[in-house]
């Protein structure tokens, strides 16, 4: 018998990722075990469509369609009506992420500064890691509210890029509009972008795109995995002005969305009243188990998404694994720039609601 020759790698030959690689630290999170389960972590469509419309979605699916490489024009036009503005303003993305990450990539360079709060989308830090650019935070107060005028001061000569998530994740809290204008016009001083993410807006129904031609230096970005409960598809878009849209547009792949997700995006954008009506249902549901929640002497802010935050103080530990182990998933730790004992919570309709309820029953807050 040949003995075996055992492979030993040759860590020399590996060569070293760039700095700014080996310096960020990626949060390990198992993708797994949550179709079976009540998912309240990641702020998606707690209940999903319905048998009969997922399979009015599915239409149409023919070879042709899965041999070919997809047409986003449809949806391109369906975006541009939906916003009244032209086909040159809209660039659709592979979940809006890309569209912020294409963003970063054309226009933040190594040494470059970018402003946000702190917490915010957290893939604002890791997109302007990767390019180098210096981060300068706003912090959130522990009642929760940004100082405004702070971020307009960060503005300076080296800013490139002013980035906020209205409303913001995880605080849920908004920058009023008028607020959101003085930032635009403070950052065109100085040549600088604004990008005002709007995941959830349908939650909170102010936007920014109204502004688009009053403000060249304005990005909106807008998801289908919220409110539209496209989240497997992995679908977004970002609105601005041409020019941007140009410069962005270079960094993508030529095919940048996958057919399915471009057909059951065209869908619920003809099917818009199925947005709005889950919207109803979800702000029935937030309302209510927050009401319930202060009975049992939890405090809760609510704010303008589709989760709350839920104050357990010692309880903490006990009810993220009361509520785990009955099929519950909600998010376990917010992070926040001082200690906090919150649990953010998903919120769906009334009867999904309710499950949370009668895990609770059994703890005292």
């Amino acid at each position: 018998m040949k003995e075996e020759k055992v492979r030993t790698l040759n860590r020399k030959a590996i060569p070293k990722p760039r700095p700014e690689v080996s310096g960020l630290y990626r949060y390990p999170i198992r993708q797994e075990g949550r179709y079976d389960r009540l998912r309240l972590d990641k702020n998606e469509h707690v209940s999903g469509f319905s048998e009969a419309i997922v399979q009015e979605m599915l239409q149409g699916i023919s070879p042709h369609f899965l041999a070919a490489y997809p047409e986003p024009i449809e949806l391109y036009e369906k975006i541009a009506a939906w916003h009244n503005l032209e086909l040159e303003n809209v660039l659709i993305t592979s979940g809006s992420e890309l569209a912020i990450r294409y963003l970063f990539e054309a226009y933040l360079d190594r040494g470059d500064t970018i402003v946000f709060a702190n917490p915010s989308f957290a893939m604002f830090e890791v997109y302007a890691t990767l390019c180098g650019a210096r981060i300068v935070n706003i912090d959130f107060q522990p009642d929760l509210t940004i100082d405004v005028d702070a971020f307009i001061g960060a503005i300076r000569r080296d800013a490139k890029i002013v980035a906020i998530a209205n409303p913001n994740n995880p605080t849920g809290t908004v920058i009023a509009e008028l607020d959101l204008c003085r930032i635009a016009e403070t950052a065109a001083e100085f040549s600088a972008l604004v990008l005002v993410d709007e995941a959830y807006y349908h939650f909170y129904r102010n936007t920014m795109v109204d502004h688009l031609e009053d403000y060249d230096n304005l990005i909106v970005t807008r998801t289908f995995s919220k409110a539209c409960g496209l989240a497997s598809v992995r679908l977004g878009y970002a609105l601005a002005h041409t020019e941007i849209v140009d410069s962005v547009r270079k960094l993508q792949p030529i095919d940048h969305a996958n057919a399915f997700a471009l057909k059951l995006g065209a869908y619920i954008v003809d099917h818009e009243e199925l947005i709005w009506d889950y919207v109803e249902q979800t702000e029935e549901g937030k309302s209510y188990l927050a009401d319930e929640l202060s009975k049992k002497g939890f405090n809760t802010l609510t704010g303008y998404g589709n989760f709350l935050l839920v104050d357990a103080g010692e309880k903490h530990h006990q009810v993220v694994q009361e509520l785990q182990e009955s099929g519950i998933l909600v998010g376990a730790s917010i992070r926040l720039p001082f200690p906090n004992n919150y649990i953010r919570v998903t919120a769906g309709p009334i009867r999904e609601m309710r499950r949370i309820l009668c895990v609770l029953e059994g703890i005292d807050s």
